[in-house]
């Protein structure tokens, strides 16, 4: 199997697995929003509104992210494991989610207004954005979510790899092999949970900035408003809701995720020489180049 199909089925794993995810969580994490942002004149109220927008929201933005990230992470991970330097996982993560998040931001700013009632569909939030901030209103806060979901995804999923694979170890098994799903939801319970609390301060801010309750784009003026008014405390708030929205759903995603992705993978048979050579670096460049292509 070559490294474009093992992209290609990882990243529609992905997608798959985070449009699951996002779904069964979605009010959660509307209630989460609603409770780091300033009160705003609402247009809607009751538990209705913490699903307003799921479906179109989900759509643009679990795929997408979902999917450009798994299609980038895939080949680096499958370098990674047979180089046999598990410490570059982080990094790779990393890099990869810079576009992810990118793609992501238009949705997580309609979201947002859509579950605090500042808007009552996607397309009034999208024409509100576009008429008071323009079409780059679309990406506002794209800063803090870079800073945020770099070093998110470079913990979480680094540390999803590492528990991962000692849960391997201590299963007898292989790096390589499949993880069960009842390990996959045990280090995504553990990975998530750790970065919802390293990054709830970012996600806080995040939220001021795309809520429409404050002017300023800047991470640091945003983050002294809130310190001033409420104290640091409010910098976590929502920690909890965020703990459980992260937890659970990285309970929920891993485990679709890596057997959806070892179904699609499972009718291609790999080329055992290449993945040898490759983790003691004897390939060459045709070589790689080669092995992107079709069987």
């Amino acid at each position: 199997m070559s490294l474009l199909q093992i992209a290609l089925a990882e990243a529609a794993a992905g997608a798959t697995a985070g449009v699951i995810a996002d779904s069964v969580l979605y009010a959660i994490d509307s209630a989460k929003v609603r409770q780091q942002s300033e009160p705003v004149k609402s247009s809607g109220s009751g538990i209705r509104i913490l699903f307003r927008g799921m479906v179109p929201t989900i759509l643009l933005g679990s795929v997408p992210v979902f999917g450009t990230f798994f299609l980038l992470y895939a080949p680096l991970r499958e370098i990674v494991h047979h180089s046999q330097c598990d410490s570059m996982f982080p990094l790779a993560s990393a890099v990869c989610a810079i576009p992810a998040t990118l793609v992501g931001i238009p949705s997580d700013v309609i979201k947002k207004r859509l579950v605090l009632g500042v808007d009552h569909n996607v397309m009034a939030a999208v024409h509100h954005v576009t008429i008071e901030r323009g079409w780059r209103g679309l990406f506002a806060g794209f800063q803090v979510n870079l800073i945020r979901d770099i070093p998110f995804a470079a913990v979480k999923v680094g540390l999803y790899e590492t528990f991962a694979s000692y849960y391997k170890i201590l299963n007898g098994q292989s790096k390589m092999d499949p993880i069960a799903p009842q390990g996959a939801a045990i280090c995504g319970v553990l990975s998530g949970v750790s970065c919802s609390i390293l990054t709830c301060p970012l996600d806080c801010i995040n939220t001021r900035i795309k809520d429409g309750s404050t002017t300023s784009t800047s991470i640091v003026e945003v983050g002294k408003q809130i310190v001033t008014k409420h104290g640091v405390s409010a910098l976590y708030r929502g920690v909890v809701m965020r703990s459980i929205v992260l937890g659970t759903g990285s309970s929920i995603f891993w485990p679709i995720q890596r057997s959806t992705a070892h179904w699609l993978q499972s009718d291609y048979q790999e080329d055992p020489t290449f993945h040898d050579r490759l983790g003691r670096g004897f390939l060459k460049k045709k070589e790689i180049f080669a092995y992107f292509q079709d069987e």
